[in-house]
């Protein structure tokens, strides 16, 4: 009896359209979606960052496609003070990115999409002079941590949402 309800399962989701996401058909469909995203971020120099390791994770075999829309992303950092010592100096802080995005088709530049991401990274500071450097490297390590999970979330939002486009482009054919 369990064998027949776990075949029937199969097969109902088979009849609905269903596909692993990890199926390298799959994934080599969502690469040439994704290949197909021009980005453009402020030009900072984290803006340039956030442009590279987007466009790395977008595209990362660097695939030549034509280029059918385009993200546009604007980018804002926070540092928020979280613990402060006795002295007034802070010895633990997040970093807030508030990133909001534009999705536009190049074909006719209708607007497809707009949102905003959050991501926060956390870092330690030292407590005197002699750890000045190393306070220095914790804040730049959390900037960079951040841009760098900030990209992997536009690259997973990109994929779902131009997955939702072309679902709604076949369906209006």
């Amino acid at each position: 009896m369990r064998q027949l309800l776990l075949i029937a399962c199969c097969l109902a989701l088979a009849a609905c359209g269903f596909q692993p996401l990890h199926s390298k058909e799959y994934r080599a469909q969502q690469g040439i979606a994704l290949a197909s995203l021009q980005v453009e971020v402020d030009h900072s120099r984290l803006g340039q960052l956030l442009e590279a390791e987007t466009t790395d994770a977008l595209n990362p075999d660097a695939q030549r496609q034509e280029k059918r829309y385009k993200l546009t992303i604007h980018l804002a950092m926070q540092d928020i003070a979280l613990f402060i010592n006795p002295d007034g100096t802070s010895a633990r802080g997040d970093i807030q990115w508030t990133s909001t995005y534009t999705l536009t088709r190049l074909s006719d530049s209708k607007v497809m999409d707009t949102g905003s991401m959050v991501r926060i990274s956390s870092y330690n500071t030292g407590e005197d002079a002699s750890t000045g450097y190393a306070s220095f490297v914790s804040v730049e390590d959390a900037k960079k941590r951040g841009i760098i999970e900030l990209g992997q979330d536009y690259k997973l939002r990109m994929a779902n949402l131009l997955a939702q486009l072309d679902q709604q482009d076949e369906a209006g054919r």
